[in-house]
């Protein structure tokens, strides 16, 4: 049984709190050391760069917190797992998404957030995870998201790689834009905000 107790948080006193998540989430695997915080670190970034209002700000700051909380439900066997995934493990890392969505679609006023933070594995041709939307069901801001936690993956050190330069990452990220993968504008953009943080 839960309290019926609501309280009103402004945008920004929120971010304090998914911070919080995101170094939970975070924490839950050695191969992800400081995924979401980087992600949100760039985000801020990319909205700054694209002068978004305040409000739109703190909520993409939220969502990129907030992305991978679905795998708080994905065990530590298969996330940790030295070898490669049989496809039933590979499908269950797929659903984490899934889960983001169902935990966040519970807060009033998170509507944006949720989407937002779902749909980092969707890509613009319908191939991505878990609903296979394509570019008529993607709005910008998860174009966004899902170009920069490409990006943070392809640029941090994991215990068995180390993150390549920013470089091969943009090379990587053009040419799923060219196959119409991802947003290559959003690319682009990232291309010249972030090359000389190698």
């Amino acid at each position: 049984m839960l309290p019926q107790v609501k309280r009103e948080f402004n945008y920004q006193e929120i971010h304090q709190i998914s911070q919080i998540f995101s170094r939970i989430i975070d924490a839950k695997s050695p191969f992800t050391g400081s995924h979401s915080r980087g992600i949100s670190e760039k985000t801020g970034f990319i909205c700054q760069f694209y002068e978004f209002d305040d409000v739109t700000y703190w909520k993409m700051r939220i969502a990129a917190d907030l992305h991978d909380l679905g795998k708080l439900a994905i065990p530590n066997s298969i996330l940790d797992k030295p070898s490669g995934l049989t496809r039933k493990e590979f499908q269950i890392i797929q659903s984490h998404p899934f889960y983001t969505r169902k935990i966040l679609e519970r807060i009033d006023g998170f509507e944006d957030i949720t989407d937002w933070a779902a749909n980092h594995h969707e890509k613009l041709d319908g191939s991505g995870y878990p609903y296979g939307l394509d570019k008529n069901d993607l709005d910008f801001n998860s174009r966004i998201l899902a170009c920069v936690d490409i990006y943070q993956a392809l640029t941090e050190d994991r215990p068995y790689r180390k993150g390549m330069s920013h470089k091969d990452a943009i090379k990587i990220m053009n040419n799923m834009a060219a196959e119409g993968l991802i947003e290559p504008s959003v690319t682009e953009d990232m291309d010249s905000i972030f090359r000389d943080s190698d």
